[in-house]
């Protein structure tokens, strides 16, 4: 083989291999952020648990439409504020409703939706049981297509090769690796301020400002919400590295998986020992939950940096700063059911805080953390623009949120009447109920038991229908619906009740002769009813 045949196979080996490097990348960033996108589930079912019974299915319509809407507005106007072509340092500037944007960038786009899906979510959660609907509407679309895309593109926006494009925070040298701050710490402070604008729950403080319990309806359902996003935090960070094909990218998304799994452990441990034993409280397993979870919101901006030991301490940090915002927020009367603003918002900012101090994993002197490296200035940069970073982001989200939730306020387009709140949001908004009513009626609990039995030792609402023999004959409560209506539901049994009840009405008027007797016994037998 000649030189030239060489040089031709060898130059087609290295393309395929390119090739299959891109591919696998592409592979790695759809599969993690299908993961991601699982995580609205774990919204769904947390904030679902959370809320009352009366409006469950309003918190479950408006998690899917956190995405569905998200969906659309990213497409529109989202992608191209973040990511654009041809941007400056405040923003994008192209491929608005994805015109002209290459299919080698479509794993990327979903990714990063998923992402901006995500901090419209946080904000649900802290406005629920209150908000109108067509509000929320409103505010979701603007979340997700302006107030979140830029500081996407400030922050991880590099520009094209020439660095046209490149947003000013990634400029500088701002380090989020997985949005403690783009997308928890924007999220929790537009809940903040939509807790503001919307007001409290009615009955959660008293006239005295005392906090009144006012639980969700299904503990269950919430942690199962939970244990999702657990697990979905750990695709959210670890595959933030966004490439697995280059030397050192299966280490990265290691090491960033342990860091998240063991801020989960810590915040969660230390709120659970530090509101038993210290508040004195009960073994709370919701504020457990919430520390853990903001455990994991502290591990997004450094956990490709941290060694474990440092994640452990700042997942202790997260747990301490979700309790003081917890109390903070009840303190001022602001009600956020799922405490959005405490996991998110303050769980956001300490990881970000924490990153110039424990950087150090795969870093070479000079460039690791304060407690290594603080006798020299990067460090101290990394801390100045992390702080500048952090103060934009929310000067940002806080004047856009003013705008978006003050002016539904102004315009009293905010919060639903006090009608609708107290009978709930459910069967008047959407017609329909989590848990009708109907569906719960259980005839076999009347199996075997006297009606002394059955209705002492059953809950009302899963009774079985009572079938009434009288002088009107058989009858049921007219209001039971027909699947619940055993005349109904066994027409064998039904006929032959039927049958029976209106031969001893007869007989007792003495109007029955033999003859009918037997006829009544023929047709009895011949009754297509008792094939079944």
């Amino acid at each position: 083989m000649s030189t030239e045949d060489n040089t031709a196979s060898l130059a087609e080996l290295n393309e395929r291999v390119k090739v299959l490097e891109t591919n696998s990348d592409h592979f790695f960033l759809i599969v993690i952020a299908i993961i991601i996108f699982f995580m609205q589930g774990g919204f769904a079912f947390l904030e679902a648990g959370s809320v009352r019974s009366k409006n469950t299915v309003n918190i479950l319509i408006k998690n899917v439409l956190d995405a569905f809407i998200g969906g659309v507005s990213y497409w529109a106007i989202g992608w191209g504020l973040a990511y654009g072509a041809g941007g400056n340092d405040f923003c994008g500037g192209s491929e608005f409703l994805n015109y002209q944007l290459s299919y080698d960038l479509y794993p990327k786009w979903f990714f990063q939706f998923v992402f901006a899906a995500t901090a419209a979510t946080i904000v649900s959660g802290a406005v629920a049981e209150r908000c109108q609907f067509g509000a929320y509407f409103f505010y979701s679309i603007l979340i997700t297509a302006w107030v979140y895309p830029p500081v996407s593109h400030w922050a991880w926006d590099g520009g094209d090769e020439n660095g046209v494009g490149q947003g000013w925070l990634n400029r500088a040298g701002y380090l989020d690796f997985a949005g403690s701050g783009v997308v928890h710490l924007l999220g929790g402070t537009c809940a903040l301020v939509g807790c503001y604008f919307i007001g409290k729950r009615r009955g959660r403080f008293n006239k005295h400002g005392q906090v009144l319990d006012m639980p969700g309806h299904s503990v269950p359902l919430a942690g199962l919400g939970g244990f999702i996003l657990i697990f979905g935090f750990l695709a959210f960070n670890g595959g933030s590295q966004a490439s697995i094909s280059q030397e050192g990218d299966g280490a990265v998304v290691g090491l960033a998986i342990v860091n998240t799994i063991l801020g989960a452990c810590c915040g969660g441990l230390t709120v659970l020992f530090f509101n038993r034993f210290v508040l004195k409280h009960p073994w709370s397993f919701l504020m457990t939950l919430n520390g853990a979870l903001a455990g994991m919101v502290s591990m997004c901006a450094g956990c490709n940096l941290f060694e474990p030991w440092a994640a452990i301490l700042v997942g202790i940090g997260a747990g301490f700063s979700f309790l003081g915002v917890h109390f903070l927020m009840l303190r001022f009367r602001l009600d956020d059911p799922l405490d959005a603003v405490a996991v998110h918002g303050a769980g956001g900012l300490f990881g970000l805080l924490c990153v110039p101090f424990f950087m150090y994993a795969n870093l070479e002197e000079g460039s690791r953390g304060i407690f290594w490296d603080g006798h020299l200035s990067y460090p101290w940069t990394v801390l100045g623009y992390n702080i500048l970073g952090a103060l934009a982001i929310i000067f940002w989200s806080f004047g856009s949120s003013l705008i978006i939730f003050g002016g539904l306020w102004y315009m009293d387009w905010l919060r639903v009447d006090t009608d609708l709140e107290f009978k709930g949001m459910d069967i008047t908004k959407h017609g329909e109920s989590a848990y009708p009513a109907q569906a719960w009626i259980e005839q076999q609990y009347n199996v075997g038991k006297s009606d002394a039995e059955s209705n002492q030792n059953t809950p009302n609402h899963m009774k079985g229908v009572e079938v009434k023999i009288g002088e009107n004959g058989v009858t049921v409560d007219p209001s039971v619906a027909a699947h619940n209506n055993p005349l109904e539901m066994m027409p064998a049994k039904g006929a032959l009740m039927k049958s029976l009840t209106n031969n001893l009405q007869m007989k007792s008027l003495g109007i029955v002769s033999k003859e009918d007797e037997k006829s009544d016994l023929e047709k009895g037998q011949t009754n297509p009813s008792f094939e079944e």
